[in-house]
């Protein structure tokens, strides 16, 4: 059975996801107040939801850690939709696939070493690379639930144990499936981004597509910090 933490902990978190889930809460009772701009609201809101699910799976998981994976599962299912919503908005900022296949109309993405892209002639902007684009992000919301079915299966079989990377563990291997299509999901995002960089640029995605992923990686770093913690070294 999984180790109690102090009773001091729980009661922190209870008060930061609280504090977190209200604000949000709040954020997301303002712009449905205000519903003046549905094509990118909507988005928005979604968005938003991240926080109330990360910062209440999260504390269940603090109060009931031996019933940590299916709330873990949970938010890791949001987390890919998330992600597909950023996508979304950032279409819909500007025009559309449609108006961005117009604005974009004759023009193509140079071999760069940042992208990994050098090894290939230019990337021509029109719908294809769009549509490419949406399947990178698409790919993850799809396959992510599907993981997650996997690892609660094989979690109830006794093949799944968190942070355990032995061959004989199930762990491992998901991993590495996860990490491969999240990249891709990301990449696709930054591709999108370089290409609309001109015309999302009124709109500035970048500080709020690090504000959401750093709710992510500040979990999964918790997450690691914790595993380190109870490790008998």
């Amino acid at each position: 059975m999984a180790e109690l933490l102090p009773i001091y902990f729980s009661i922190i978190a209870f008060f930061c996801a609280l504090g977190a889930m209200a604000l949000a809460i709040f954020h997301i009772y303002r712009h449905l107040l205000n519903y003046t701009e549905p094509t990118y609201q909507r988005y928005i809101v979604r968005i938003i939801f991240m926080v109330p699910v990360y910062a209440l799976m999260s504390f269940l998981s603090l109060i009931f850690p031996e019933s940590s994976i299916y709330f873990n599962s949970i938010r890791e299912v949001y987390e890919a939709w998330v992600i597909y919503n950023f996508l979304s908005l950032c279409l819909a900022w500007v025009g559309g696939p449609g108006a961005v296949v117009l604005s974009l109309s004759g023009r193509a993405m140079k071999p760069s070493w940042c992208l990994m892209t050098c090894c290939f002639p230019p990337i021509p902007l029109d719908g294809r690379f769009i549509r490419r684009c949406k399947q990178g992000c698409l790919q993850f919301v799809i396959l992510k639930p599907f993981l997650v079915a996997v690892t609660l299966i094989l979690y109830a079989k006794g093949k799944y144990k968190d942070g355990n990377f032995s061959p004989k563990q199930s762990y491992l291997y998901l991993t590495i499936i996860y990490t491969i299509s999240y990249t891709m999901a990301l990449y696709a995002l930054a591709l999108f981004y370089v290409a609309c960089k001109d015309l999302l640029q009124p709109f500035n995605p970048v500080p709020k597509f690090i504000i959401i992923k750093s709710v992510v990686f500040l979990t999964y770093w918790q997450f690691w910090f914790f595993l380190l913690q109870n490790l008998d070294l």
